[in-house]
């Protein structure tokens, strides 16, 4: 128990590092933070994969954060805001094609250790790639959203645990998390709202350089509300998608490198499907 408080002080620490840095200095930290959580996240899962099935290929991984990061950041830059996600994405398919070729002309490599690669690449990396976009909104967005992401996530995760152990009750999916509880993730809805409210504050009293979403401030609790709600709906659901694959590789965690905690993509594997429906929803208030 000691250990795992530690690790989660420095998690702590790290998050709100990052969150400071990216408000205050440069946006850039917010960049290197997801960059170095989609190369670690990814290499585990290509890990986790090769317990039980074809190893996927680590390298594809690495030039996919990189090559997709590039065509990402110069797309947003340079060319159109709004469509870096397009640019991962054409990097995603060129891999793919690449991939698969190797693997049908290689005299080790097979086409299961191309799917298994591909899988790597789209969750979690892809996926990573809303995270990256949320930073690239415009300034009345991107301080919000960078905190929702975080806040939302962080709160559902602590509500479901403690609500859950307190309450127990019928279980919520017990061939995938024999822990989790109906009255936990009720917990880490009340969490998710929470903390979006907390966010609102935030703008509402304009600290931290936060800014309203749209409109006055009863459209802005129903905004902050909904994506509350819905952060912390994804945030368990994708905590349940990444306790599917773990059952199926046959392990109990992803890495070691948080002890305690388990690994990079055991603390983010919520955290990114928030991102995603955060950018989805923000994306259609700019239009």
């Amino acid at each position: 128990m000691k250990t795992r408080s530690i690790t989660a002080i420095f998690i702590a620490a790290v998050y709100v590092g990052t969150i400071l840095l990216s408000i205050y200095v440069n946006d850039i930290f917010y960049d290197i933070f997801v960059l170095m959580i989609a190369v670690g996240a990814g290499l585990e899962l290509c890990r986790a994969l090769s317990k039980k099935f074809s190893p996927a290929i680590d390298l594809f991984v690495v030039l996919y954060v990189f090559f997709g990061y590039i065509a990402f950041f110069f797309i947003e830059k340079y060319a159109a805001s709004g469509l870096g996600i397009a640019g991962y994405f054409g990097v995603l398919v060129v891999l793919m094609l690449v991939c698969f070729s190797y693997c049908g002309l290689s005299k080790t490599k097979t086409v299961r250790n191309a799917v298994s690669t591909m899988l790597a690449l789209v969750y979690p990396v892809t996926i990573l790639a809303y995270m990256l976009g949320i930073n690239y909104f415009p300034n009345n967005l991107r301080v919000a959203a960078i905190l929702l992401v975080f806040i939302v996530s962080c709160l559902t995760d602590t509500f479901a645990y403690f609500v859950g152990s307190l309450l127990k009750g019928p279980k919520l999916c017990p061939k995938i998390s024999p822990k989790k509880t109906v009255s936990g993730a009720i917990g880490g809805i009340l969490g998710g709202v929470g903390g979006a409210m907390i966010v609102f504050a935030l703008a509402k009293f304009d600290l931290l350089r936060v800014s309203m979403l749209s409109g006055g401030t009863a459209e802005n609790v129903v905004h902050f509300a909904m994506l509350g709600v819905l952060g912390a709906l994804l945030t368990q659901i994708g905590d349940l998608i990444a306790s599917f694959l773990k059952r199926k590789c046959g392990i109990k965690d992803y890495g070691h490198i948080l002890p305690g905690h388990g690994g990079v993509l055991d603390r983010i594997d919520g955290m990114m499907f928030n991102a995603v429906v955060i950018y989805i929803y923000m994306s259609f208030l700019v239009i």
